[in-house]
């Protein structure tokens, strides 16, 4: 979680104010997110190069993204993409899933919809976190 704490900062917390840049710090800091993980409830896939962790993804509620971070040096060479398509690989063979849903921050959007995803509704901010509901069938 230390990748995407230090990628949000430099990318993404200049959209939100102190509210929602500490309520994101709380949930990738929380003892609550290792638990669920522990538990089976959280699925975080990695993208490594060589021993070093450059792109995390994580699954919670069965098909909701719930986090995804690629270090910034990594930017543009397809490792969301591929943690994407990694994710809807692992739902369509272990969930009998045909969807995925995000709560895209302002930054990810054009991201998301170059991937598929349509918005579910219009751009929404809550506990100073701001982001836009979508949703990606296959």
């Amino acid at each position: 979680m230390a990748l995407a704490w230090k990628t949000f900062l430099k990318y993404e917390s200049v959209e939100y104010g102190p509210e929602g840049v500490a309520n994101f710090y709380k949930f990738v800091t929380s003892p609550l997110l290792e638990s669920l993980f522990l538990q089976g409830e959280y699925i975080a896939f990695g993208a490594f190069d060589g021993e070093e962790i450059v792109g995390i993804c994580g699954l919670r509620s069965g098909t909701f993204l719930s986090i995804l971070f690629v270090d910034e040096r990594y930017h543009h060479r397809g490792i969301a993409t591929s943690l994407v398509g990694f994710m809807v690989q692992y739902l369509t063979e272990n969930m009998g899933s045909g969807t995925m849903t995000v709560h895209s921050s302002p930054y990810a959007v054009e991201f998301y919809h170059h991937l598929g995803f349509v918005d579910e509704g219009c751009q929404v901010q809550e506990n100073g976190i701001i982001y836009t509901p979508m949703k990606l069938e296959f």
